[in-house]
């Protein structure tokens, strides 16, 4: 397959270029999706939890993570390889508590109530079967654990996606055609907010919310296990 495989194809996994650019470019972006977020997720966990991220990428929200919660323990899935060993290079320094793997979220290796917590960013969009994808997210939930799922929005405004790709750590003559990139490649596979709204429920979830993150091209799923 060429460099832009998955432009072609967004289940398939990144191959080597495509992790490169997403991992140097768009990546730093992408705290804007999570960042309203994560104080709430890391307050309910409790003292030791286990807490997985699906899609970790090359493990830069494992990174901070595991810095501001020096007591968790987190695994990181995601299915390019090359994605799982740039992460494990990544998290080495954290001796052993950090764990990166290659899996598929739809068939997550682990057993039931494996989790104290369950978080996935930007990689709702590359499961074949967001459904049963999400399904397996709480799967390996403990009662109580919460999940937390946050992807690109299709319905998106057009001043929420112009500051998110102006975020990247593209050259500015580039910023035009990353704007359109964007809105026509990776927002337009992305789900809408009734998608979302109608694949979260039948899942064993309490307390489900499902919205538009703030300020951000991006939509949330929210819930615990019951």
């Amino acid at each position: 397959m060429g460099l832009f495989s998955t432009l072609l194809d967004f289940k398939q996994p990144y191959t080597a270029g495509e992790a490169w650019v997403y991992d140097h470019l768009i990546a730093p972006g992408v705290s804007s999706f999570h960042g309203p977020f994560l104080d709430g997720q890391l307050d309910a966990l409790p003292e030791g939890a286990r807490l997985l991220e699906v899609g970790c990428g090359g493990g830069q929200l494992l990174i901070e993570l595991a810095e501001r919660r020096p007591d968790l323990s987190l695994v990181g899935l995601d299915l390019s390889e090359g994605q799982v060993a740039r992460a494990r290079r990544r998290t080495a320094r954290f001796d052993g508590r950090v764990r990166c793997v290659v899996g598929s979220a739809l068939d997550l290796p682990f057993e039931d109530a494996r989790f104290d917590g369950l978080i996935s960013v930007a990689c709702l969009k590359h499961w074949p079967d967001p459904q049963r994808g999400l399904s397996e997210c709480a799967r390996v939930l403990r009662p109580g654990g919460r999940m937390l799922v946050i992807e690109a929005d299709r319905s998106c405004r057009p001043e929420d996606a112009q500051a998110f790709v102006e975020s990247w750590k593209v050259p500015s003559p580039l910023t035009p055609a990353s704007r359109v990139f964007f809105r026509m490649v990776v927002a337009d596979r992305a789900p809408a907010l009734d998608e979302l709204e109608a694949w979260s429920e039948g899942l064993p979830l309490e307390e489900v919310c499902v919205r538009r993150v703030p300020h951000a091209p991006a939509i949330v799923l929210e819930g615990r296990r019951r």
